[in-house]
């Protein structure tokens, strides 16, 4: 009887390598015809010392744009001492407004940059949503072309 078990063990794991081998086959043949809708989407990355502002192109899975308070010409423009402030935030944004423009990107190839600002300040937290909107205010300011994906009736912005 234990022959028996380990004869159907084998078969079941045969059929499932088979079967896996050709659903992924299946998705490789597929994958290049798939194209996101959602394209170029914006990642903010915000730590108590650090902003980085990510443009990724979800197609290729890679990083085309970012600009960061860690790099050496925007830190020493600044005076954040230990943290940053929405002024820094504002300075992320239009550095890499510029570098999006440098790329040929600031329009998104015709379809924008998605934002979801509501998804970003649950992730971030809500003490951050003036450096949120901060970048997201610098990136429509110099000419970038944001698509805003929000959902509730704008409850997270800040007055000014």
């Amino acid at each position: 009887m234990g022959a028996r078990y380990v004869w159907k063990l084998l078969l079941i794991t045969f059929c499932c390598t088979r079967l896996k081998t050709q659903i992924l086959k299946l998705f490789q043949g597929n994958q290049q015809r798939m194209t996101v809708l959602k394209r170029y989407v914006l990642r903010l990355f915000i730590s108590l010392k650090y902003i980085t502002a990510n443009v990724v192109d979800r197609n290729n899975g890679r990083i085309v744009v970012t600009a960061s308070t860690v790099e050496h010409s925007i830190k020493n423009s600044l005076e954040c001492g230990r943290s940053c402030n929405a002024k820094a935030a504002a300075i992320v944004g239009e550095v890499l407004a510029m570098r999006l423009k440098v790329e040929g990107l600031e329009q998104g190839q015709g379809r924008g940059i998605h934002v979801d600002v509501n998804k970003e300040i649950e992730k971030k937290g809500f003490k951050n949503r003036t450096k949120i909107w901060a970048i997201v205010n610098s990136l429509k300011n110099n000419g970038v072309k944001l698509l805003l994906e929000d959902n509730d009736d704008n409850t997270s912005r800040p007055s000014y």
